[in-house]
């Protein structure tokens, strides 16, 4: 399994995990296809464990396909799985401790302010149910920005940390809310032992991309989704 794909696969996990037919199958309920993908174990690993597996729970047959992985995305795509949201994944590191206002409330359980954010930004009640439940199988710090227009998270795995779930109210956009809580995350977790940062982001997401490029992200890898149907 490529080493970056195991890696966000263990800071979003998936609530159940079955290694079979070369490939590690994760289902979450069918919420968010980071958490519902098959990654590829073997080379060889055949494209109908994928669509049996996904199948016979009612969700739309998903893989992650990363660097090196060509011969496996060939087949992917001769049994009708079309490319879906390729991604990049961004890091920097943490050597120093990052400058912050310290103006964003950051706690190890999720507060009503950062619950709120998802209804504000027109996620369902069971998709915010369901991601609080993978965020809450992993040592995550949930972040709200001052005045509760935005949100994120950090989840810290002993000398790395990934940021997800950030996300600004539609009427905050453009004002700064981001770039604040952002660099807030990033110092709390270099006071608790974090020496580098990661995270996910869609290829064409300009906005975020400028965002994490002047936080001092960059590019390390890529992957995109093979959907069926």
């Amino acid at each position: 399994m490529h080493e970056w794909a195991a890696r966000v696969a263990r800071d979003w996990p998936a609530f159940g995990v079955e290694t079979r037919g070369g490939w590690r199958l994760g289902f979450a309920d069918g919420v968010t296809k980071r958490a519902n993908s098959a990654l590829l174990v073997d080379p060889g690993a055949d494209v109908a464990e994928v669509t049996a597996f996904y199948t016979e729970r009612g969700v739309r047959p998903c893989a992650q396909v990363w660097p090196g992985e060509e011969d496996a995305d060939a087949r992917l795509a001769e049994h009708g799985y079309a490319v879906v949201e390729p991604t990049l994944v961004l890091a920097r590191e943490l050597r120093e401790r990052p400058e912050a206002d310290g103006s964003s409330l950051i706690t190890t359980r999720p507060t009503p302010g950062w619950s709120a954010l998802f209804g504000r930004t027109g996620v369902d009640g069971r998709t915010a149910d369901t991601v609080t439940r993978i965020l809450g199988q992993v040592d995550t710090a949930y972040g709200v920005a001052a005045a509760g227009e935005g949100r994120g998270c950090a989840v810290v795995d002993g000398e790395s940390v990934g940021i997800c779930a950030m996300v600004t109210a539609p009427e905050a956009r453009g004002r700064g809310v981001a770039s604040v809580l952002l660099a807030d995350l990033l110092r709390w977790a270099h006071d608790r032992g974090a020496r580098s940062a990661y995270l996910c982001v869609v290829e064409g997401n300009e906005p975020a991309l400028r965002l994490y490029g002047s936080a001092g992200f960059g590019p390390v890898s890529r992957y995109h989704n093979r959907v069926l149907g």
